[in-house]
């Protein structure tokens, strides 16, 4: 049955384009962030640990396919925020302050929805617009 639920959430992932990865990949982190929090408070270390974990990954990644050259100011800005949050998620895994979560979830939902609300299709850019100072994301095993 497990087989069977990771083939289909593979297919739902390599059908969706790269908006809808993005915010697939926030939407993740956020869970991951609150899952986290929920663990802080019941002081389940290792899940703890997995949790935030999960949720540094998903910004290591973003921050990865992140292409500095073609982004301008907004790659730059990007990066920044990328490196803050994997820095703030770092210190909550370290100290179990839950407040390093709270200051960091506001931002991630503020740009999350940011991301929903684009309405242009990859198809209608022009190519060397396409990723808006992204590179492709890419699907990783973060079991968004």
């Amino acid at each position: 049955m497990n087989n069977q639920v990771k083939t289909y959430q593979q297919m739902h992932i390599s059908g969706l384009n790269q908006k809808e990865l993005i915010v697939l990949l926030y939407s993740g982190a956020l869970r991951f962030i609150e899952e986290g929090k929920e663990l802080i408070a019941k002081k389940d270390v290792p899940q703890i640990h997995d949790r935030l974990n999960r949720a540094r990954n998903i910004f290591i990644h973003l921050l990865s396919t992140l292409n500095l050259e073609a982004g301008g100011e907004f790659a730059d800005k990007l990066s920044a925020l990328y490196a803050y949050f994997i820095e703030k998620i770092t210190m909550a895994n370290t100290t179990k302050n839950v407040e390093d979560l709270n200051e960091i979830i506001p931002l991630i939902q503020e740009i999350k929805e940011s991301w929903e609300k684009i309405d242009i299709a990859d198809n209608e850019l022009p190519e060397n617009q396409k990723s808006n100072g992204l590179k492709q994301v890419q699907v990783f095993s973060a079991e968004v």
